[in-house]
């Protein structure tokens, strides 16, 4: 796996930790909540104690949301970067068709050689039988 790879599977082993946490913390308090509100006699404070649980499942719902937000926008970073760098670094099997291709259309109009200029006046002279 390359550096990119391998930084994909770090992000999404950390998001799924994070989504595992924020999960038992909610489940953790609203069990708090449920247990309370079987001992508790009072019609107000149950009512109270109600409230409390549905604010803590929108709070928990807030958060998976914004945690997925934030690890869908890391990993489009992530791809972008990849992007960028397969773009500014082919991999040999590119740049093997690319010659392939320049040939047969050297060789189509009768060439037998044919100079590729890169960047930074650097040449290259690709001759073929």
């Amino acid at each position: 796996m390359n550096e990119f790879e391998n930084r994909m599977n770090a992000l999404r082993r950390q998001f799924r930790a994070e989504r595992i946490s924020i999960q038992k913390d909610a489940n953790r308090t609203i069990g708090h909540l449920n247990t309370a509100i079987g001992k508790v006699n009072s019609p107000e404070a149950r009512e109270a104690l109600r409230a409390e649980k549905a604010r803590v499942y929108e709070a928990t719902r807030q958060s998976m949301k914004y945690n997925r937000l934030c690890y869908r926008q890391q990993l489009d970073a992530i791809e972008d970067q990849y992007f960028r760098h397969r773009k500014q670094n082919p991999s040999k099997k590119q740049i093997r068709r690319m010659v392939i291709a320049v040939c047969a259309d050297a060789e189509a109009r009768g060439e037998k050689s044919v100079s590729i200029a890169f960047a930074d006046n650097r040449h290259a002279t690709i001759s073929f039988d």
